[in-house]
């Protein structure tokens, strides 16, 4: 028995199943409730995706699962206003992981690896207004560390271990609004701990525990901490 498309019917005649030749030329089963909604779609496009759709007892899609025609894979979670608010994916030059968007479709966290060279393993997360705030994470150049930002985007706070051979050092600084180091403590490359200050004007100022030499007066390249993914 050959046909495009075909359906199955309950006791009273409903439609509970079909299964058919789309008008696009993909192909499709779905599964119909009591009440006649489609519930669940199985089905493949003609672009090449394949995917499964989960429906509430309203009729609005609330899950997928598939992979996608930019080669990308994911299980995508949907609230009852259709706002998309989980992915959990890979592939498709997308990062590998679990995002998490707000009801007014801003993205709110994000729990990732890669893409390379762009992000190493991270866990990120922005505000209402969709402005990052703070990640923690292993950076693509190989340091580690927490670092927080304020609503204009301005790093004010990092903690971390940079990647500097052999001996990793660790340390704490703290940004002015304008973007200027304030406090820079830790360990630097030679063994040696330090602690800076610099006021607003950028001058060099005694610490509660050093008095920091010229060459300390400001940081330089070497001196700066990993960046952020």
């Amino acid at each position: 028995m050959r046909d495009t498309s075909f359906e199955l019917v309950d006791d009273s005649g409903a439609v509970r199943a079909r299964l058919g030749v789309t008008p696009d030329g993909g192909v499709a089963l779905d599964l119909a409730d009591g009440d006649g909604r489609i519930r669940v779609t199985v089905g493949v496009e003609p672009a090449g995706s394949a995917s499964i759709k989960v429906a509430d007892r309203e009729g609005t899609f609330r899950a997928a699962l598939g992979t996608w025609i930019d080669g990308s894979s994911s299980v995508e979670l949907f609230d009852a206003g259709r706002n998309h608010r989980i992915s959990l994916g890979e592939g498709g030059g997308r990062p590998t992981g679990l995002s998490v968007w707000d009801g007014a479709g801003k993205l709110r966290a994000l729990l990732a690896e890669g893409p390379h060279p762009d992000r190493e393993a991270s866990a990120e997360f922005w505000d209402r207004d969709g402005h990052y705030r703070a990640g923690v994470g292993v950076w693509p150049d190989g340091g580690t560390g927490v670092e927080l930002l304020d609503e204009q985007g301005t790093l004010r706070g990092r903690v971390g271990q940079r990647p500097d051979p052999p001996r990793a050092p660790s340390t704490v600084e703290l940004y002015g609004a304008d973007g200027a180091f304030r406090v820079a403590a830790g360990e630097y490359p030679d063994g040696a701990g330090r602690i800076n200050l610099w006021d607003g004007e950028g001058r060099s100022m005694a610490g509660p525990l050093l008095e920091p030499s010229a060459e300390e007066a400001a940081p330089d390249a070497g001196d700066a901490p990993p960046a952020g993914a």
